[in-house]
């Protein structure tokens, strides 16, 4: 079976010169990958009080993070121009396009709120998450951990008939 894909950032604040920190995403055959992102070295704002939510310090991705351009290598290779599913696709457009535009390129994949994939209004798609999430013992707010209920929440809807076979 072919999964769709499934993509979670966290950046470094929410304000307009935000640029992505970490990103965890699913591939086709339904496994995760889970990166650090080093930021270019013009990307120095960064909200200290956002460190709370995420759990991540500007000290630690600029020790452990990888590079933008093996970021984007990574992410566009595994996703191979196919939908990227989100929780929220203009943040998540404008802080990809950070990223790419980087390097001087474009985003090479569509970004497509996750509800649309399951034929639900956000707000439905949401509860069914946190309703599967707390029954898996996930937390939502843990990307890795989004990324695999949003894979589940899927195999379960497919497996019921409630939505299509994905076909990239």
């Amino acid at each position: 079976m072919e999964y769709p894909r499934f993509l979670v950032l966290e950046s470094s604040s929410y304000e307009e010169d935000a640029y992505p920190i970490a990103a965890c995403w699913s591939i086709a055959d339904g496994q995760l990958k889970d990166v650090l992102i080093r930021p270019e070295d013009e990307w120095d704002k960064w909200d200290a009080s956002n460190e709370d939510k995420h759990g991540i310090t500007r000290k630690q991705i600029e020790l452990v993070g990888e590079t933008v351009l093996d970021v984007i290598r990574e992410l566009s290779e595994d996703v191979d121009k196919q939908p990227v599913y989100v929780k929220e696709p203009y943040l998540y457009q404008k802080w990809l396009s950070t990223l790419y535009q980087a390097y001087g390129a474009e985003v090479p994949f569509d970004v497509i709120p996750a509800y649309e994939l399951f034929n639900m209004s956000e707000m439905e798609l949401e509860e069914e998450l946190e309703n599967l999430a707390s029954n898996l013992l996930l937390d939502l707010k843990v990307p890795e951990e989004r990324v695999r209920t949003n894979l589940e929440l899927y195999a379960r809807l497919l497996e019921a008939g409630l939505v299509e076979p994905y076909s990239g």
